[in-house]
Parts: C-alpha cells; structure tokens; sequence
C-alpha cells in the first residue's frame, strides 16, 4: 500500500529552543533533520516494514521568530502487515488509518509535542483528500496554551 503524506509545519524558534536545550540559531537545522530521520523511527512502521521516501520539495524558512516547513514523503507499507500491527481487519480500508496514524505520530514526537508546534497534514485515503491541522491545545486538551 502506497500513499503520500504532505505536512506544513510551524513552530517557535524559542519555545523548540527551550524545551530542547538548543541555541535559537540551531533550531531550523535540528528540527528539519529531527522530524525527517524520526519518521523512519516510529514503531508501527518499523513493525511492519514499512517505509518513508522524501517526496517533493522541502521548504524551511524562519520568518517572526517561527520556523516553518514544508515535508513530504511516500509512504509504503504491506497492507496485511500494517493490518496486523494496528489490529485492523486487513479487508477494511486501511489506508486513512496509516496516513493519519503517521501523521499523528509526527506531531507527537518527543522534541516537538512539549512545543508550540502546529502541522497540517494532507493525505489520501482512497475516499479523497483529508486535511488535518494539530495544534498544542489539541494534543494536550483541556490544558491552556502555552
């Protein structure tokens, strides 16, 4: 099963600095090349064979003291694999449960969840574009902003 993930990110230079001991000069780099080399890290993929390929241009940029990203990859995983990882009937669609589950893993990663970090994901999943935006407020709820 193949399918791409596009992601928009945008993230204080401070609040990555602070929660991660880097100089603010040191946050574009680090942070491009975190996400980037994690995505290959996460559990559910590695379990099931799966792989990230760069997909499309990377964008950086630090504009207001906020660095912000555009990465892409192309996802592939064995369907039944990937079915058996998460539990899922292997004869359902599975592919909205493998963008999405990446994707949320993403913003989850241990550098960046603690931050101001906000991403959009775009994926398909076989029923059409999903677009989804997680914010701090929304992967830490009933907490008040940062």
């Amino acid at each position: 099963m193949i399918t791409r993930l596009e992601t928009w990110w945008n993230v204080g230079v401070h609040s990555f600095a602070d929660d991660n001991g880097y100089d603010t000069a040191e946050v574009p780099r680090e942070l491009i090349g975190y996400v980037t080399s994690s995505i290959t890290d996460i559990k559910a993929l590695v379990e099931a064979e799966g792989w990230a390929y760069d997909y499309g241009p990377t964008r950086l940029s630090v504009r207001a003291g906020r660095v912000h990203m555009a990465l892409g990859w192309r996802l592939e995983v064995d369907r039944a694999a990937w079915a058996a990882v998460r539990g899922l009937d292997p004869r359902a669609g599975v592919r909205h449960d493998f963008a999405e589950h990446i994707a949320r893993e993403l913003i989850g990663l241990p550098s960046v969840c603690e931050t101001d970090a906000v991403m959009t994901a775009r994926y398909a999943t076989g029923r059409g574009p999903v677009r989804r935006t997680w914010t701090w407020e929304g992967r830490h709820p009933g907490s008040r902003t940062v």
